[in-house]
């Protein structure tokens, strides 16, 4: 932060200030630093974004002279008269240019380029001014700055050129000394408005994102001091509020300049914070507990401005010693034992009394949790083991289990991790759901499942074993209730995830034919559709993905059911 002092001496013409809201600057009050840039950008924020064609026609109302022509300060005389003068006409607007006087366009006085035009900087009035095209040209998007070498003057004396003061050398454009403030107010204005929504801006020789450099903050104060608020930029401010319903606060209050980028002179001596760090808890051990300091305060800063450090317990890792809010998981403990937490708060110069909170945690018991294990694809007649070694219990207690088979299904032991059973032949794809509990003598788990698949034969229909996948047309198409299915699945090292399913015209899915692990050959299904509606169904062969396939084929035919 670059400090400039104003004193409380520095006079500004209250007269020219009006039209503000009643209420507007309210949450600004009595503010300085970065929380006063925070509590009036917030305030500008949310301005109503207006469409880049429609400028030419705001700044009639925005940028008007007295006797109707366009106010343009790259031509501009003040007290003399102007080189040459522009109307509102679309006569007037560029198009081309060869030269001075020959059309005025919208300037960007913060070029586009350093917010990659972004909206809705791209159309924000307030730094947006009906220039010559020329002169805009000219000025390109080179920051503004105060020439010592001259290398191009307009005709009303703008100048491009070298800049060697302020601790900066580079290529500027440097505009009146009438309209410098002018400048000045709005730059203060953009570094404002988008404070914290610059990501993505440029960082040039003036600016970084919305934050202006030091020598650049150091030469527009001094252009703010030197060329006071005018008439001009009130009517100016009225104008573009009542288009985009948000202000310029520094020309509502030029003081505010001083007080963001400088210091104001308050006159009263800095007292510490005040820390709080919440409320006491009663928590179960092993639970997430956040601890909150946002209610510490500073009576002469904003929050924003405290700097929080918390201490913890041997053997408690806060997730943050640093923020407002941190937090931690409970530790397991045998009986019920306090935990005491502190927190000191700064405001930069001093820090506050410590305060603490008590975290109490009890001993629970916590129900284990049953793990059925991952659904499995199986075909006829082979040997299946359900997996339940995933099963788990937090204290680390050997589990009982308790295995759950459908109807005519038989496990060899349903009280082991890990029973089996023979898959049984079926005539189409079967789902078979399990369901395991676990106990650690005191509580049981909620119960977990797992689907077994079993998938029939379905039968070849060639001894040829196919090349690659296909899914045919079924037959008869349309249909009613019956079609039969052909695919293919080719000859490959291993077996293939299949899935057969049929969707509606919605995109729902209605049923599943297959899914589950394949031998190659040429097959044959049947789809009874009787108990669907009449309309377009879409069939979806999908063989998933492999190191050798790699997406896998997916293929898609439609159907039409007519009943």
């Amino acid at each position: 932060m670059f400090k400039i002092k104003l004193f409380s001496t520095f006079i500004f013409t209250t007269f020219l200030i009006a039209d503000i809201p009643p209420g507007y600057y309210d949450d600004a009050e009595g503010l300085d630093g970065e929380p006063l840039r925070l509590a009036l950008h917030n305030i500008i924020d949310d301005h109503i974004p207006q469409s880049y064609s429609s400028l030419y026609g705001h700044f009639q109302s925005t940028d008007a002279k007295p006797d109707g022509t366009v106010w343009d300060m790259y031509s501009d005389v003040p007290g003399g008269t102007p080189p040459y003068i522009y109307n509102f006409t679309s006569a007037d607007q560029c198009g081309n240019y060869g030269g001075e006087g020959d059309c005025f366009n919208r300037e960007h006085s913060w070029p586009k380029s350093w917010f990659n035009e972004g909206m809705p900087m791209n159309t924000d009035l307030f730094h947006i001014y009906p220039t010559d095209g020329y002169v805009n040209g000219m000025r390109s998007n080179h920051p503004y700055g105060e020439v010592a070498s001259t290398t191009w003057t307009s005709q009303n004396g703008s100048q491009r050129g070298n800049m060697n003061s302020y601790n900066h050398n580079g290529t500027v454009f440097e505009p009146i000394d009438e309209y410098k403030g002018d400048f000045a107010r709005t730059y203060f204005y953009m570094s404002t408005r988008y404070y914290t929504e610059d990501s993505g801006w440029d960082d040039n020789d003036m600016v970084n994102g919305s934050n202006l450099n030091g020598w650049a903050v150091d030469m527009l104060m001094d252009w703010h001091l030197q060329d006071s608020v005018s008439q001009k930029e009130i009517d100016r401010n009225n104008a573009v509020y009542a288009i985009q319903e948000n202000r310029n606060p520094f020309i509502d209050h030029p003081e505010w300049v001083g007080c963001v980028w400088g210091e104001c002179d308050s006159g009263t001596a800095n007292l510490p914070p005040i820390a709080n760090a919440g409320p006491d808890q009663i928590v179960a051990e092993n639970q997430l507990v956040t601890l909150d300091g946002s209610e510490s305060y500073d009576d002469e800063e904003a929050p924003i401005d405290l700097s929080y450090i918390w201490t913890a317990p041997t053997g408690i890792l806060l997730n943050d010693a640093t923020s407002p809010a941190t937090s931690f998981t409970t530790p397991i403990v045998d009986d019920s034992v306090d935990f005491i937490f502190g927190l000191i708060v700064s405001d930069g110069e001093l820090d506050s009394d410590p305060d603490s909170v008590t975290i109490t945690v009890f001993h629970t018991n916590i129900a284990p949790v049953a793990y059925a294990g991952p659904d499995q694809n199986i075909m006829e007649n082979e040997l299946v083991i359900l997996d339940g070694t995933g099963s788990s219990d937090f204290e680390n207690v050997n589990l009982s289990y308790s295995w759950t088979a459908p109807v005519n299904i038989e496990l060899d032991d349903p009280t082991q991790s890990t029973p089996t059973f023979i898959s049984p032949e079926v005539s189409d794809s079967t789902f078979l759901l399990f369901t395991l509990i676990v106990s650690d003598g005191e509580l049981e788990s909620d119960p977990d499942s797992v689907t077994v698949t079993i998938l029939n034969s379905l039968g070849f229909i060639s001894n040829i074993f196919p090349a690659e996948f296909e899914l045919r047309q079924p037959f008869p198409n349309p249909f009613n209730p019956t079609t039969t299915i052909q695919f293919n699945v080719p000859v490959m090292d291993t077996r293939h995830v299949i899935s057969l399913s049929v969707f509606d015209i919605t995109g729902s899915m209605v049923e599943t034919l297959v899914n589950g692990t394949m031998e190659s050959g040429q097959y044959e299904i049947q789809w009874d559709a009787s108990q669907h509606a009449s309309g377009i169904y879409f069939l979806k062969m999908d063989s998933g993905s492999s190191i050798e396939q790699g997406r896998g084929y997916i293929k898609k035919q439609k159907m039409i059911l007519m009943k």
